[in-house]
């Protein structure tokens, strides 16, 4: 094995950690046994926790950025273009690679206990996808595909109440309906932004 496959097999298995519970859970001893690989091999790549943490949260970023941004922005400007990136988003969240859904919802419940470094870059990352959900709304009113009288910001409140409310409902409450419930949610915004 190569040193970038041993690496992107480290992010990869310390994501679905992640994932499932949370940045404080990694562990750069119980990689090593789950990946059965010498403690030294893992700190070769990660030589502390919080560097391990903040490798996962960008390979997170990375994830996102490929499944859900790009994806994204081939869709119109407009509405097409928020349904698209508002679905992706609930895609990625449900994405076989996340054990236990988003982990920027878990790292972002457990931030007052991660390294700075690590809180800097989650906050990096959220503030960079609330900027893109704002430009995607500032271009659907400039388009004529949204209202003029649209309030983005409380535009981006709702989007993400929705998309906490449908993590809370298919992970904690395991809701076969969350996604259908969370789309009729999201339809009924569109509709109120278009008027």
């Amino acid at each position: 094995m190569t040193v970038a496959s041993d690496r992107e097999r480290i992010l990869s298995h310390g994501l679905g950690v992640a994932s499932a519970h949370g940045l404080d859970a990694l562990s750069i001893g119980e990689l090593a046994r789950k990946l059965d690989v010498e403690r030294s091999g893992l700190t070769l790549h990660f030589a502390s926790k919080a560097s391990l943490q903040l490798g996962v949260l960008e390979q997170a970023a990375s994830m996102f950025q490929h499944d859900v941004v790009a994806v994204a922005q081939r869709a119109p400007q407009g509405v097409e273009r928020m349904r698209a990136l508002f679905v992706g988003w609930i895609g990625w969240s449900l994405n076989p690679r996340l054990k236990g859904g988003c982990p920027f919802v878990h790292a972002s419940n457990e931030s007052d206990s991660l390294p700075i470094n690590v809180r800097k870059k989650l906050r990096e990352f959220l503030n960079q996808w609330s900027a893109l959900l704002e430009e995607a709304i500032a271009e659907a009113k400039q388009t004529g595909s949204f209202s003029r009288e649209v309030d983005g910001e409380q535009l981006i409140f709702e989007i993400y109440g929705l998309y906490l409310s449908h993590h809370f409902w298919h992970w904690s409450m395991k809701d076969a309906n969350a996604r259908a419930r969370t789309m009729i949610s999201f339809n009924r915004l569109m509709k109120n932004a278009i008027r």
